[in-house]
């Protein structure tokens, strides 16, 4: 209900970005790049709904107001969170691998920044430029280790959790800056084993729905 009202409060014109981006014919000759029998058209061709949702992620961390920050997007994918947040007068990076042809083609109409990376337990991320305000990881699953029989994932232990966090406040996030994470729920239901959400509460997380917020 609060995000709802500080939506309403705080009107951000998803439509507005959208049709700017649409003013480009290089977004239709992607979606006949991509012909929509193929699975990534409809996920990460279809400007209205990438930019309407980022825009509410926007919004729900309060970057339509406020300070600027600087921001870097883990598993960036095609770049629509950081390009909203470039709208809204923020600067920032994404990191991801390299695998989706789409992916580069989206990044570069959106003239956002990535750095290619793979996130690996037990390994530091890349050094900054710059340190990072906000670090930001929507649907996460780069702690996705291997498919399990069942369908669900085997993921990160709690050490290995322990350690990412430790690098990011150590070298990656400025003083008073903040990691959040969003969590996919597997398909018996869980978001993470109890162990490491008992991780997350004894580095002071603030946990909601989905989603786990780090200082």
């Amino acid at each position: 209900m609060r995000e709802h009202i500080h939506r309403a409060f705080h009107p951000v014109s998803a439509r507005r970005l959208q049709r700017q981006l649409e003013t480009d014919p290089s977004w239709g000759e992607l979606r006949r790049k991509y012909p929509r029998g193929i699975k990534e058209v409809h996920r990460f061709g279809d400007t209205n709904f990438w930019i309407k949702r980022n825009v509410e992620r926007a919004q729900d961390l309060s970057l339509d107001r406020g300070r600027r920050r600087h921001i870097l997007d883990l598993g960036c994918g095609p770049g629509f969170f950081l390009y909203v947040s470039e709208k809204l007068g923020h600067t920032g990076v994404g990191l991801d691998i390299d695998e989706q042809a789409i992916f580069r083609d989206t990044l570069r109409l959106l003239k956002v920044k990535r750095v290619v990376h793979c996130i690996q337990p037990h390994f530091h991320l890349p050094a900054p430029e710059k340190k990072f305000d906000l670090i930001t990881s929507y649907l996460t699953c780069f702690h996705r280790l291997e498919r399990l029989r069942d369908g669900n994932w085997r993921t990160w232990s709690a050490a290995e959790w322990q350690f990412l966090i430790d690098d990011v406040r150590a070298h990656q996030l400025a003083e008073g800056g903040m990691l959040l994470l969003e969590f996919h729920p597997q398909k018996n239901g869980e978001l993470y084993p109890a162990d490491v959400r008992e991780l997350f509460l004894k580095n002071r997380a603030r946990i909601f729905r989905s989603k786990v917020f780090l200082k």
